[in-house]
């Protein structure tokens, strides 16, 4: 159940970007559909800038809330007003809404499951207020702050980037530097050096190297990707591979989906560099012709000259190889690699645990009692069910529940669903003895009926000092012969 949930969630959020694809080819200015020009280009505009708004409400709903209208309405606020502000001042700045869709994310902070709300205490106006302005502010801050990052980093450029660099070896660094730039909407800062704006064998090498990498490697990379997660990951990426085939020259797609993966999938973005550094020096030493230049690149979409593919030589189908083929064995190596740190990371918890685990796993008893301990009590349970060793307890209250230590307890992967208020636990052989506890217990708490007891008042110690001050003061004026 877990794990179909997850995938219903992710693949909504191909949703918005297959839309995106379908529109901006429909509306393509270069294919006329019967309409004017200037409509069908404010159309185009449009659906630009409102669909990636769709992007940030189902990235939104991956996450976790204490009120999910209200986040989701707080993050399709945001991104309309920090779309409109910047469209209206800085409207040659943002070709691509990655930004807008990032800083509109940032209110979904303020809509975590917090300590209040997991143990069940009110939260307070004052904490309201402090929720309601950083909804409000924090977006925009977060906007501002990416704005002068950028801008820091646009001088950076300029000072770096000159002839002298473009001609020398450290010219590769451009094609990685600009994939990561166009996952955050700013690549267009790159397109308009002074430096870049000729026609020699390195120019046409950078060309060349972001063409492959966005066409044919970035595909590749997310389909193998794909082979390596799990099974819940792997239609996510199966689809997101197909979707980026696509979308190549789409500059709002591929910038979205470039920042899904930086932020969802950071590995990839290491093996897209290495790849596009690699298909660089493929390009520059057989040196090709290209096919657009940098004022046709994502600005903002990828505009090839006419008849590309009748002009393309041998060398051009053999740099396409290399650019489907050489992203698979990176991507393999860098999963590889990443797989064995965490083998060794969890030998060393492991062997760091064992001695305190090893009675606890080995006794049942003490397995049910840290399970009665971690799930609130017997009291929480409401139901318990077991199958092919794998225990389903439900709980009345899903907050106060110990995550943490459950996870400990059971030693594998424990599936949580907050909605149904459901737990799936793995416990191997012990799952049909832990079954049969809990439900004597269910069943013993529900053919309990305890008798009423009068409860005493409760003590004051006041009131008792009082009394006995009242008391002696009569006392002493009945002993009185006065």
């Amino acid at each position: 159940m877990y794990q179909y949930k997850y995938q219903q969630r992710s693949l909504l959020l191909l949703l918005p970007l297959g839309l995106l694809a379908i529109v901006s080819y429909a509306l393509d200015n270069r294919i006329p559909i019967g309409i004017g020009y200037s409509l069908q280009n404010l159309l185009l505009e449009l659906s630009r800038n409102i669909l990636p708004a769709f992007v940030a409400v189902t990235i939104a709903c991956m996450i976790p809330s204490i009120n999910r209208f209200f986040q989701l309405f707080s993050v399709g606020f945001n991104y309309t007003m920090i779309s409109s502000v910047s469209l209206s001042l800085y409207p040659d700045l943002f070709t691509q809404p990655t930004a807008w869709v990032i800083s509109a994310l940032t209110a979904t902070l303020f809509f975590l499951p917090s300590n209040e709300e997991e143990t069940g205490e009110s939260i307070s106006f004052y904490q309201i207020l402090l929720k309601a302005c950083g909804v409000i502010l924090i977006p925009s801050l977060t906007l501002i702050s990416i704005m002068v990052i950028i801008r820091n980093i646009e001088h950076s450029i300029l000072l770096t980037f000159t002839s002298v660099f473009v001609d020398s070896i450290l010219s590769c660094l451009f094609v990685p530097i600009y994939e990561i730039m166009l996952s955050l909407g700013f690549s267009s800062l790159l397109n308009s050096l002074v430096s870049l704006q000729s026609n020699s064998h390195t120019i046409q090498a950078m060309l060349n190297s972001i063409l492959m990498t966005n066409m044919f490697s970035l595909p590749a990379i997310i389909m193998t990707k794909a082979i390596c997660l799990s099974n819940q990951k792997r239609l996510f990426l199966v689809f997101l591979a197909i979707i980026t085939s696509l979308t190549s020259t789409i500059g709002s797609c591929i910038s979205v989906e470039l920042a899904i993966l930086l932020f969802f999938f950071t590995n990839t973005i290491l093996a897209i560099s290495l790849s596009s550094i690699v298909t660089f020096f493929i390009c520059y030493h057989l040196q090709l012709s290209t096919f657009t230049n940098f004022y046709m690149l994502y600005q903002p979409d990828l505009i090839l000259k006419n008849l590309t593919f009748l002009h393309m030589s041998y060398s051009h189908f053999m740099v396409i190889i290399c650019a489907l083929i050489l992203p698979v064995f990176i991507q393999t190596g860098l999963d590889k690699l990443i797989r064995l740190g965490s083998i060794k990371h969890r030998l060393k918890h492991k062997a760091r645990k064992a001695t305190c685990s090893a009675n606890l796993t080995s006794s049942p008893d003490l397995i049910l009692i840290a399970l009665l301990k971690n799930l609130g009590g017997k009291s929480n349970i409401s139901s318990v069910s077991f199958f092919n060793f794998t225990l389903e307890i439900k709980v009345y209250d899903f907050n106060v529940i110990n995550s943490g230590q459950i996870n400990a307890i059971c030693g594998r992967k424990t599936y949580y669903s907050r909605s149904d208020k459901k737990i799936i636990l793995h416990l191997q052989d012990k799952s049909q003895q832990i079954y049969i506890w809990l439900s004597n217990f269910i069943e013993a708490s529900r053919l309990y009926n305890p008798i009423a007891v009068q409860i005493s008042e409760p003590f004051d110690i006041h009131t008792h000092i009082k009394n006995l001050q009242e008391k002696s003061k009569v006392e002493r004026y009945r002993l009185d012969p006065n």
